[in-house]
């Protein structure tokens, strides 16, 4: 397994590294509702709440 690969999300099979979930919330293939979890945490967290949030939200706004 590579070690990357560090993030399951409920109902999806295998691992996924920062990039791959990233992918993902951008293509829209999970919701902020899907719960993650890696293999320091005790608890599943939706996807909103944590710090993947930010690649969910529209960008338009933003100042840099």
């Amino acid at each position: 397994m590579n070690k990357n690969k560090i993030w399951k999300i409920k109902g999806f099979e295998g691992t996924f590294s920062d990039e791959d979930l990233i992918a993902l919330i951008r293509e829209g293939q999970v919701e902020p509702s899907f719960l993650l979890k890696n293999k320091d945490m005790k608890k599943w967290i939706a996807l909103k709440d944590s710090i993947y949030q930010y690649y969910m939200e529209d960008k338009k706004d933003e100042a840099l």
